[in-house]
């Protein structure tokens, strides 16, 4: 029976569940964190080589400069690369991936070339700037030129491409925005691009929630863009989220959330500006050193917590470096939206996007409810979670592979025996918690009670019975075989012994209440009593044991007198 019972555990115990795989967040990209930084423009490699280490250093690792197509292109089809080719190549050596955003037309190609600044109109053929996007990537993308003719340049390609630049502000759309016009734009200008190179993300300009004169607000203009049919025309939609509060930026991008799913679009979101000035007159996104810090602080929190349920692909920050004193609180916000001041020390804020940018520091796996100790068999809950907002769960149950999961999770009816589950957290940086947190239990069903009377009445009844033998022929056998009833699966052994000598023993199990028998071999002892006596008093003891399932072991005792009987 205890063989029987062993075999079982065992095999409970080697049972491997799967865990059923849940929607699992990935970490954040690696050029999640990014900054607008045209104080690069211009600069030679050793000008530009401390910059943007430090920018490494705040956990920058993607730039967003403007490709000006009205200075890269002045005449149709003539292209000046230098100063372009100069910010590629010490964007490539300080290990920073570039979004360039395909704005300002050339007169020659604007809609209004007789204006006072005619690159802030889109063209008149959108062809033109695909074909500048076009020219843009053979040089610049994967198979650019650039890079065959500039080996000593770390191969960084550039894969993402902006077509142009707040198409829902009247100032950047010729004084009157045009949804419709916007999604002709996208949808001559990205074939283009894909034609180029397959791989390339193409992103929507970046939009804000603009309050000017002549400006469409931001989930109106997108809006707007699906019922034109924009869907399909982009990879990523672009979003400037300015506001107040950070809470404020986070409530802009689960606007434009909700607008893309009610367009069945689960396309990403790249924050492409957004941003608070230290100092300057005061304004909408004007605060002091501190606030600056706080905003960037709870913003990127929020971001990098959120990243997964609200489709963030990235944020870039506007600007890199101050172009103006901070005591100078006269101008305007954006000359004070830095990270660094005018001289390019640190501000609070450079701590602060730092500490969110790059986080080293494995995260906490935490058990809140599970199952302990000794269970009834049947489905059980397990809940844990992660100390860092935002990190993905994996578990294990008996060992198998760690998979995907959500709390809580619902652990099935599982085999008899001992059972493990563990759970560990990988936080959206990619940092994997190291010790895992661990329940264990043991599913079993609980013992059985057995009325200890059963047993006595057992014994008595037998005890009735044998002394109704006859002495002289019980005294011819070497054993006896005893017909009793089990209560239940268990190990039944009887004792028969006279003035504390043992006269014979045996044992027998069965698998479940009934019938069965036990065979009481007479000891040599035994056996002369038996034939030496003309009466003898025995005593019977019978002892059901079902310890191996849990129960308390029963013993009863009954005497009765052997004579022999004519």
């Amino acid at each position: 029976m205890r063989s029987r019972l062993r075999a079982l555990l065992l095999s409970s115990a080697l049972a491997a569940l799967s865990l059923p795989a849940a929607a699992s967040a990935a970490p954040i990209p690696s050029d999640f964190f990014g900054v607008s930084s045209p104080d690069l423009t211009g600069l030679s490699q050793a000008q530009a080589a401390p910059i943007l280490s430090d920018q490494r250093a705040a956990g920058v690792r993607v730039l967003r400069p403007l490709f000006d197509w009205a200075h890269m292109e002045p005449s149709k089809g003539s292209y000046s690369w230098s100063g372009t080719d100069t910010f590629v190549a010490n964007a490539a050596r300080g290990g920073m991936k570039v979004l360039p955003v395909m704005v300002y037309s050339p007169a020659w190609a604007s809609t209004c070339p007789t204006a006072s600044r005619p690159q802030l109109c889109p063209p008149t053929d959108n062809t033109d700037l695909g074909n500048f996007a076009v020219a843009a990537v053979r040089r610049y993308g994967p198979a650019g030129t650039f890079w065959s003719s500039n080996p000593t340049v770390p191969k960084l390609p550039i894969s993402a491409w902006q077509i142009w630049n707040e198409p829902n502000s009247a100032v950047w759309w010729g004084g009157a925005p045009n949804a419709a016009e916007y999604v002709h734009m996208l949808s001559t200008v990205t074939p283009m691009i894909r034609a180029a190179d397959p791989h390339a993300e193409v992103v929507t300009a970046g939009m804000p929630d603009s309050l000017s004169r002549g400006s469409i607000r931001l989930a109106d203009y997108v809006t707007q863009l699906y019922a034109n049919g924009v869907k399909g025309t982009f990879d990523t939609l672009g979003v400037h989220a300015y506001d107040e509060t950070p809470d404020g930026s986070v409530g802009l991008v689960q606007q434009v959330r909700s607008v893309m799913n009610a367009n069945g679009d689960s396309s990403p979101i790249w924050i492409t500006e957004v941003g608070w000035a230290s100092s300057g007159k005061p304004y909408r996104f004007t605060t002091d050193l501190a606030g600056q810090a706080a905003n960037f602080d709870s913003l990127l929190g929020q971001l990098v917590a959120r990243h997964a349920e609200l489709g963030v692909r990235g944020v870039i920050q506007y600007l890199w470096h101050d172009s103006s004193p901070q005591d100078n609180i006269t101008d305007s916000w954006d000359k004070h939206s830095g990270l660094v001041f005018q001289d390019y020390s640190h501000k609070p804020a450079w701590d602060a996007f730092q500490r969110r940018a790059i986080d080293t520091t494995p995260p906490d796996t935490v058990l809140t409810a599970a199952p302990l100790g000794t269970v009834l068999p049947g489905p059980q809950s397990i809940a844990f979670s992660a100390s860092e907002a935002g990190s993905d769960l994996d578990c294990s149950l008996d060992g198998a592979s760690f998979s995907a999961c959500a709390s809580p999770y619902s652990v099935p009816t599982l085999p008899l025996g001992v059972h493990t589950f563990s759970v560990r957290a990988t936080d959206p940086y990619g940092n994997v918690d190291p010790t895992p947190a661990v329940a264990q239990w043991t599913a079993a069903v609980p013992p059985p009670v057995y009325d200890p009377r059963a047993i006595q009445a057992s014994a008595s009844s037998m005890a009735k019975s044998l002394g109704k033998l006859d002495l002289r022929k019980l005294a011819k056998k070497k054993s006896v075989a005893l017909k009793m009833l089990w209560p239940g699966p268990g190990l039944m052994t009887v004792v028969m012994k006279s003035s504390g000598k043992t006269m014979g023993r045996g044992a027998s199990a069965l698998g479940g209440a009934g019938q069965g028998s036990v065979t009481v071999r007479f000891t040599s002892t035994g056996r002369k009593l038996l034939k030496r006596s003309k009466r003898l008093r025995v005593t019977l003891s019978q002892t059901f044991d079902p310890s191996a399932f849990g129960s308390a072991t029963l013993t009863s005792t009954s005497s009765f007198t052997l004579k022999k009987r004519r």
